[in-house]
């Protein structure tokens, strides 16, 4: 008895699955007719192709997502009869159900991307936070709610039809108990599969929306659920953001022993005329306490970096902000100590004073690359509102190089796609530009081109001792830190051999220490936290401005970009929070000091941010 209950109530499944897909289907179809322009499309045909691909697979996740409850409950309600007749009853009700609601979503979906030209986002939540009478009242004068209501009921009413009519009781022929069970488990693995929209490492994310430079298609890609569920993540990492009178700030200014938050640079005529190029690369998990393994010949971790890494300025007394790579860019590109800004309740208002306005200001066309998908963070939209001219990411380094498509992991294309664009832009350019590359290659699950043929690299007993993994893993993990250095060095070397090679500034830090190995505290609490900054001056630019290079200063992410804007604009002012010129003839005193979110440097020691106060020399 219990396959003869079993079997119907997978084949009801698999339908409503089906029926909840082909709604969402519908839904973007006419989404896509309604709001797309034929001759854009056209331009874009592969990846309208992708956009199906990959929103058909949001639409199946949805619907096994609904489903699976059903199966779960029916693996005991199955077993008696009683509680069969329960769940059979119940069922249709509960899927009717289901449906109105995936239609009304739907529906709402297609009418919110109509006022708002976006899908469901945080702003979806006015209705909360707004005049919740008047705003219900603008969706009933101005949208069709009954129309929409009773296309819901319509297709609910199927939907209750088509499981009373498949889960009936029948007469129903025996199979074998070896089959069944078979059939059984294929029909779990296929139910998880469609809810995951995945069979790799990661299940269906928010970065797969992003499959084109033509925005409309990476809205449509996710239905209305999908861009729900991200919206109530993001209203739950929402900040509140108030008004900071100027006596508190020019108390706390006080209290760091700090002038000011603002400064300006020298006036420089050279390079009011001589406008250098400018390249920022944060680099994923590029941290000292790895880069400390590095041994020429036995554990290379820094390949074609290396005699960069001789000839140019290195500061390893260095911090990072904070400990992952959003709150870290957060910090360094946005002057903000909130990880979420970008897609936030203030994910729309303009910042002055922070890098890319900086640059703008100053002549500078202003570009952000990564080999990464940048709907990450909402980044896609919420660079240009900061003055960005160009963002390019993983879609556009695919049409642009059709090789990287076959080496596309978990995160994006390796990260030398990223530094050709960058040489290439470099080449080509008139004006002076701004370019800020955001690294993703080392990342888990840690897996370099099958291309790449690397240097030596080794376990070596210091490896062994930190390490947190297997030695195959740690072997895949030394590997991509190596590729990624490398290929920054590669990049750097191109660079200085270019035409454009005498007027380009190229720098490079870590957003973060690189996970997966152990450390041991205190002794290597600083090492824990510390990400080099790196900096490769021209001649000519160093002939042409004053600067000392002290390589036991010690520093943070805060002063960055400080130190570019005294190397590369003239008279300029910048908002420089407590950050200073790294290469300034006289340092500092009062903002010579790294800061990360656990820990405080300056020249006598470390200081932990958390528990008891403490010092360590």
């Amino acid at each position: 008895m219990y396959q003869s209950r079993m079997r119907p109530l997978l084949v009801t499944l698999a339908i409503q699955v089906i029926f909840i897909a082909l709604v969402l289907m519908v839904g973007r179809y006419f989404m896509l007719h309604y709001f797309a322009v034929p001759a854009e499309l056209a331009k874009h045909s592969e990846d309208v192709t992708r956009m199906w691909s990959i929103g058909v697979r949001y639409d199946l996740r949805i619907g096994g997502l609904f489903m699976s409850p059903f199966l779960l409950v029916g693996f005991l309600f199955c077993a008696n009869r009683f509680t069969w007749r329960v769940l059979k009853t119940i069922s249709p009700y509960l899927m009717g159900i289901i449906m109105f609601l995936v239609v009304m979503v739907t529906i709402s979906n297609f009418y919110y991307y109509q006022t708002y030209h976006n899908h469901f986002d945080i702003f979806a939540f006015g209705i909360a936070d707004d005049d919740t009478q008047n705003v219900l009242l603008s969706i009933w004068q101005d949208y069709p709610v009954i129309r929409a209501v009773l296309c819901g009921l319509l297709l609910a009413f199927i939907s209750f039809r088509l499981a009373k009519h498949t889960l009936r009781d029948k007469a129903r022929q025996h199979w074998h108990t070896g089959f069944f069970i078979i059939y059984l488990l294929i029909a779990t693995i296929v139910l998880a599969i469609a809810a995951r929209g995945s069979v790799g490492t990661f299940p269906l994310r928010r970065g797969n929306a992003q499959v084109s430079q033509l925005l409309i298609l990476n809205k449509l890609s996710p239905n209305g659920f999908m861009a729900l569920d991200w919206a109530i993540n993001d209203k739950k990492a929402d900040e509140s953001f108030a008004p900071v009178s100027h006596e508190r700030g020019k108390a706390l200014e006080a209290q760091l022993g700090i002038s000011g938050l603002n400064a300006r640079t020298p006036v420089n005529p050279w390079l009011a005329q001589h406008k250098p190029n400018v390249v920022m690369t944060v680099m994923e998990s590029f941290g000292s306490n790895m880069l400390d393994f590095d041994k020429p010949g036995v554990n290379d971790l820094l390949g074609h970096l290396r005699p960069h890494f001789k000839e140019d300025f290195v500061f390893k007394r260095f911090l990072s902000e904070d400990n992952g790579t959003a709150p870290s860019l957060a910090a360094m590109l946005f002057h903000s100590p909130f990880e979420n800004i970008s897609h936030s309740s203030e994910q729309k208002v303009k910042l002055n004073g922070v890098p890319f306005d900086v640059y703008k200001k100053a002549g500078y066309k202003t570009i952000f690359i990564s080999p990464g998908n940048m709907a990450w963070r909402n980044l896609v939209n919420y660079l240009p509102r900061q003055g960005v001219d160009e963002v390019y990411d993983q879609n556009t380094l695919m049409e642009m190089y059709p090789q990287s498509a076959s080496e596309l992991g978990a995160w994006g294309v390796p990260d030398d796609y990223a530094f050709r664009l960058a040489e290439k832009l470099l080449s080509e350019s008139k004006k002076p530009l701004f370019i800020t590359i955001l690294t993703i290659t080392n990342h888990p699950p840690y897996e370099t081109p099958k291309r790449y043929h690397p240097a030596p690299y080794a376990l070596t007993p210091e490896v062994l001792k930190h390490s947190a993994d297997t030695k195959a893993s740690q072997k895949n993990i030394l590997e991509t830190y190596q590729f990624a250095a490398d290929a920054f060095g590669q990049f750097v070397s191109s660079v200085e051999a270019s035409p454009a090679g005498d007027h380009t500034i190229i720098a490079s830090t870590g957003d973060h220490q690189m996970r997966r190995l152990n450390a041991f505290y205190p002794q290597e609490q600083v090492l824990d936290r510390a990400v080099p900054f790196y900096l490769h001056v021209p001649k000519p630019i160093l002939a042409h401005t004053k600067w000392t290079y002290d390589p036991n200063r010690v520093g943070s992410h805060k002063d960055i970009f400080p130190t570019l804007y005294n190397l590369s604009l003239s008279d300029t002012p910048y908002q420089a929070i407590a950050g200073r010129n790294m290469l300034a003839p006289v340092d500092d005193p009062s903002r010579a000091f790294g800061y990360n979110v656990t820990l405080w440097i300056d020249k006598n020691g470390a200081y932990p941010m958390s528990g008891n106060p403490a010092f360590y020399p």
